[in-house]
């Protein structure tokens, strides 16, 4: 591909290799739908159900908007044609918003009369087997009455459509949803990229990331064609041996969809956290780095002692709004208790701090989570090649390769003298543990070995001044939800970089007006017009390219997880081809537009 390919080309060029996610982003129909499936109603749990294809006709308008931002393909985000393009129009921007808000929120409240009734439910049949067994009869009465409030928080923030018979949000909640949007656009400050439009882009791509997530009813789909075609290898069968030999559709249950993707495809209070902290992630962003508020002493920077002081200011100021006395009602719909409130908030902090990757100590901190949520697997030596496994038949063809086969082996016997040497402080740690446990019994052995174990102070575990241990994660599966919430958060924060090449130029572009109109006001010190070329390929290197590997191996994309590191490798090898001419451009266009907004503003004044 040249490097005067257009955009369109590039988009005709992969589409062989896409097909797989573009048809299914593409699809309205329902078996095998994979990016619409969000769509479906958890109310089908109960007898109450209703089809996805019930749900995708919603008379609701900001229902409908949102189900076709959903819709359109990853890396199409921001390309697509009205009412779901990107614009710069204010009531546009909030209305997608708040229909992506809308609908997340209305999947949390569903959910949650759900929850509720099966709960109740249980109860009831507690006790009306208790009265079979000759207990108290008013027992029953009480658990009826418990049924019916148990879902009354919940059904106050809902109506019933009279024609579609399905639930939708109560008008006052839909008008509080709109004006919450609205008041975070106005508080969003006019810069070049962190603005209100860059928080709708992320706004849209955590939607659709949520989306792509693997849900029991992908896993269904995949099981039925695996089945119908008598193919054991198919993309689901890394799964695991008691997952995929179904011997008929509906072998996957919501339990194991919850495993593998970690409990984020069957929780909508975790989607509605996600959506809402890429909302307000850089609300009131002032347009320039952490590092110059901090060697300014900004205001903002005393205030949040130096730490990520963009992202603790955006988070002050989003949650002291929906702390205001017209937003209480959106407050209790989204947590109706202390300590769902207390879940969401923590969800949300945790969120947008992430996105602060300048932080050495917070990076340091999301990559020993990571390590310790999915901890490496020895691989096949990297340089391997053919020479070798030939055993070393084929002959080198030039002093260089001689030299490097040499190389190769003399790294390779350092591995494994290193590997020998783990081994035998390996089998050394046993002999001493083995002889310390001889002289006890074996219960007490596992009680102690369970023990040092446990108190490991690091990620998992903490202590407080008592002394007493406090478990952040009881369960492996909760330390890796969070680690992969932290890189679904990064990725959406940056997910210009793995869409089309056109998306990423322009938020390219966009980025660097705001540096340099920094720079201008003598607060950035250095000129982002030097090397910008060449900065664009070392943070697709360094940092894009290790993030899509994090969203591949985590597993909760099923085969649609390496379309985030196709598409950075696409734009990487661009960029590398085309990026020159287009970084002379860019920088010539951005400082002559710059200097006709400055005469303008001084005409204004005078």
């Amino acid at each position: 591909m040249s490097a005067t390919t257009s955009d369109a080309e590039f988009d005709m060029a992969i589409k062989s290799v896409v097909a797989a996610v573009a048809a299914a982003s593409t699809s309205t129909s329902d078996e095998g739908n994979r990016h619409n499936r969000s769509f479906s109603s958890p109310i089908s749990e109960t007898s109450d159900c209703h089809s996805d294809s019930d749900i995708a006709l919603l008379s609701f308008d900001g229902l409908s908007l949102a189900e076709r931002l959903t819709s359109q393909r990853w890396h199409e985000i921001g390309n697509g044609p009205p009412p779901i393009a990107a614009t710069s129009d204010f009531d546009e921007i909030v209305d997608q918003l708040s229909s992506v808000l809308a609908f997340r929120l209305r999947e949390l409240l569903i959910f949650r009369v759900v929850a509720m009734r099966n709960k109740a439910m249980k109860r009831m049949n507690t006790a009306n087997s208790a009265f079979s067994n000759n207990c108290n009869h008013n027992s029953t009465s009480g658990e009826g009455d418990s049924l019916a409030s148990a879902t009354s928080s919940a059904l106050d923030f809902l109506t019933v459509d009279p024609h579609l018979g399905d639930y939708v949000l109560s008008d006052s909640i839909s008008e509080s949803v709109r004006n919450f949007v609205a008041t975070i656009g106005k508080l969003h400050n006019g810069v070049g990229f962190h603005s209100f439009e860059h928080a709708t882009h992320v706004t849209l791509s955590m939607n659709k990331l949520l989306s792509m997530v693997t849900t029991v009813e992908d896993l269904n789909s995949c099981s039925k064609r695996r089945i119908s075609s008598q193919d054991t290898g198919g993309a689901y069968s890394r799964r695991g041996s008691s997952d995929s030999t179904a011997s008929e559709p509906g072998l996957y249950d919501r339990q194991r969809a919850e495993r593998i993707s970690f409990g984020i495809s069957e929780d909508p209070r975790l989607r509605f956290a996600m959506v809402f902290s890429a909302l307000i992630h850089d609300v009131a962003h002032t347009g320039v780095p952490n590092s110059v508020l901090v060697e300014e002493e900004d205001e903002l920077a005393i205030l949040h002692n130096d730490v990520s002081v963009a992202e603790q200011h955006s988070l002050q100021v989003a949650f002291s709004l929906l702390q205001r006395e017209e937003f209480q009602e959106l407050k209790r719909c989204i947590g109706p208790t202390s300590e769902e409130r207390k879940l969401f908030r923590k969800t949300v902090i945790g969120m947008v701090m992430v996105t602060d990757i300048s932080d050495q100590e917070r990076l340091q901190i999301v990559a020993s989570r990571w390590k310790a949520a999915f901890p490496p697997i020895a691989e096949e030596e990297e340089d391997y090649d053919e020479d070798t496994a030939d055993g070393g038949a084929a002959e080198a063809t030039s002093a260089e390769e001689l030299l490097k086969k040499k190389k190769k082996n003399a790294l390779r016997v350092r591995r494994t003298s290193h590997d020998v040497r783990e081994l035998v402080s390996h089998e050394l740690k046993q002999a001493v543990e083995r002889r310390r446990f001889s002289m006890i019994s074996n219960a007490t052995a596992k009680e102690y070995a369970s023990e040092r174990h446990s108190q490991r102070l690091g990620i998992r575990h903490s202590m407080d001044l008592s002394g007493m241990l406090i478990d952040a994660y009881p369960v492996t599966h909760q330390l890796q939800q969070h680690a992969v919430l932290d890189a679904i958060m990064n990725a959406a924060d940056v997910a210009h970089t793995m869409q089309s090449f056109q998306v990423f130029v322009k938020w390219n572009r966009r980025l660097f007006k705001e540096l340099y109109c920094a720079h201008l006001a003598d607060r950035v010190k250095f000129d982002p017009s030097q090397n910008w070329y060449e900065n664009q390929i070392g943070f697709f290197s360094h940092y894009i390219l290790p993030l899509t590997q994090k969203l591949k191996q985590s597993g909760v994309f099923g085969s649609t997880g390496t379309v985030f590191e196709y598409f950075a490798l696409e734009n990487k090898r661009r960029w590398e081809l085309e990026g020159e001419d287009i970084s002379e451009v860019l920088i010539r266009e951005v400082k002559e537009e710059i200097r006709l907004e400055q005469e303008k503003e001084r005409e204004n004044i005078q």
